[in-house]
């Protein structure tokens, strides 16, 4: 394949993926300011249009690319299906809806304006990085924490190794406590010590954050990396892909990290999957 025909099919590719995460985040937006009168309602109903448009995303590359282990790997029952769609509903969406206004409380600065969408775009990327290596420096605190203290790998986050082969919708079997500890608490601290965002970019933040919450779950046979942004950012080598989180489900015991490599490899944690 020549340079040209590289480059074209990485932008290509650039533009769909982060055109589709941007047309998420525009949707919330939306429908967010559809119930301003109820804004409880406009939130929680954003908030489950934004998880499960990323999960009926990776559903449906399921249906034309392979999958980790292929034919080995164990997928959900329809009843296994239904109890986790039913704890989106119930659990995983209101607590999502806690970040929203978390974010809203002290990381937005609603003074703060571009000339256009583009430019909003470009700045948040440089925001964003800062913002998700501070989330998952503190992700991987708790994470660890979870896994080496048995009370708590027991009493909170043992819901979440149910599955050894988790699949897009399994990202979210977890229980009310794991999701406060692992993520609320952790983007609190990243909100308020990283740069101020706009209103767009708030959603754009969550946007993000659920593309690559499922990514890392989806259990596919693909070479996205956790960073899709600014694929840049993957020449510093501190990218995951999705066979790195995939491991962690077989081997608990290593990539503990949700974003980057960066914590793992500091703290000797890290093992790069040989698939």
């Amino acid at each position: 394949m020549s340079l040209a025909a590289v480059v074209f099919r990485r932008v290509k590719f650039y533009v769909f993926i982060n055109g589709f995460i941007c047309a998420i985040a525009a949707t919330v937006h939306y429908l967010e300011a559809l119930f301003r009168t109820q804004p409880l309602v406009g939130v929680y109903i954003g908030t489950l249009v934004r998880i499960a448009s990323v999960i009926g995303w990776f559903e449906w590359i399921a249906t034309f690319k392979g999958k980790i282990y292929g034919d080995k790997r164990i997928l959900l029952t329809a009843s296994q299906q239904f109890s986790i769609m039913i704890q989106i509903a119930l659990v995983v969406v209101p607590i999502e809806m806690v970040s929203v206004y978390t974010g809203r409380t002290i990381a937005v600065d609603r003074t703060i304006a571009y000339p256009s969408l583009l430019h909003e775009f470009v700045y948040f990327i440089p925001k964003s990085l800062v913002l998700e290596l501070v989330f998952d420096l503190l992700h991987y605190t708790v994470h660890y924490t979870c896994h080496r203290v048995p009370f708590l790998y027991k009493h909170v986050h043992k819901q979440h190794h149910l599955h050894i082969h988790p699949s897009a919708l399994s990202t979210y079997e977890e229980g009310f406590l794991d999701l406060v500890l692992t993520n609320v608490v952790p983007m609190a601290v990243a909100f308020a010590v990283s740069p101020a965002l706009s209103t767009n970019q708030l959603q754009l933040v969550l946007a993000y954050k659920s593309y690559v919450e499922v990514a890392g779950h989806c259990g596919l046979d693909l070479k996205g990396m956790s960073f899709p942004q600014m694929p840049l950012v993957q020449y510093l080598s501190i990218c995951l892909r999705i066979h790195d989180h995939d491991l962690h489900h077989t081997q608990p015991n290593v990539n503990f990290a949700k974003r980057f490599s960066l914590w793992d490899q500091l703290f000797g944690t890290f093992k790069a999957s040989i698939m």
